[in-house]
């Protein structure tokens, strides 16, 4: 497995001292999410930013996975922007422009690069057949204006129409045969754990062709909060998932892609998680 860690944790440093950094712990991966703040195509600064994280990620050869749900990033008030799964046409259109966009930017950035995205939530009063549908023609008209080298993956998240690894392998039977070609698989454990999805490394290997990289997270038994409607990150090794026996599993049955660590939420603790979490891949 290459040993990835997400900049989602260290948005108190700048991007590019913490990819370096992070090189320096032993990471070979590093998952990058667009936000407001010069992470933003719109942004003044970001041709500039943009030039510098190209330039790391060469000078380290850093592999690159782009995890494109960031907040806030469309309105200032709403913290989740337009989704694949939107009823309104233009919405649907403002997603697939969206993921286009970091496309062309990942091509740039590096080679063969890996983007990842959430389906969006289930359209109401909809049947589950209807929303797959819809769906399904969103992809499609995505992967026409996608450049081929870049790898296509959904991130299964809490309450979307794909919340669980079940539910992509359910929408796999609705694409069309250029679609299923391209997409892959982001699995996230926190989501799977969310999902109820135990054992987590049987689901994966059932997955194995189409696994394009896995979110590690560690979790505390507790309820699911009422604010989000899921979980939150913990430091690896200090919460009850067992994320090293985890890596250690998807290694035995073959897995060779990212394995991204994510620790969202001690930002103060910089560097620290990331230190911390190389264990896990050791």
């Amino acid at each position: 497995m290459l040993a990835g860690y997400h900049t989602a944790g260290l948005l108190l440093h700048d991007p590019v001292i913490a990819i370096e950094e992070l090189a320096h712990l032993g990471y070979r991966c590093v998952a990058i999410r667009p936000h407001a703040a010069a992470l933003h195509p719109k942004h003044p600064l970001f041709s500039i930013q943009s030039l510098r994280i190209q330039d790391v990620l060469e000078r380290t050869s850093m592999k690159l996975v782009l995890d494109i749900d960031g907040a806030f990033v469309e309105h200032p008030f709403r913290s989740r922007a337009s989704t694949l799964t939107d009823t309104e046409d233009a919405a649907a259109e403002r997603a697939r422009e969206w993921i286009q966009q970091w496309a062309v930017v990942a091509r740039e950035w590096s080679a063969m690069p890996c983007l990842t995205f959430s389906s969006g939530p289930a359209r109401p009063y909809a049947l589950e057949e209807e929303n797959l549908e819809h769906l399904s023609t969103q992809l499609h008209s995505l992967c026409e204006l996608v450049a081929p080298d870049v790898h296509l993956a959904i991130r299964p998240r809490h309450l979307d129409l794909i919340d669980s690894v079940a539910k992509f392998e359910r929408l796999l039977q609705w694409l069309d045969p250029s679609v299923f070609a391209r997409l892959g698989l982001a699995a996230d454990v926190g989501e799977m754990i969310a999902a109820g999805e135990i054992p987590i490394v049987d689901r994966l290997e059932r997955n194995l062709d189409r696994l394009a990289c896995v979110y590690l997270c560690d979790r505390r038994a507790e309820p699911v909060s009422q604010d989000s409607g899921r979980s939150r990150d913990i430091r690896i090794g200090h919460g009850e998932v067992a994320v090293d026996r985890i890596v250690q599993s998807l290694a035995k049955v073959g897995f060779t892609g990212p394995g991204i660590v994510r620790v969202e939420g001690f930002p103060e603790l910089g560097l620290l998680p990331a230190q911390e979490a190389m264990g896990v891949f050791e």
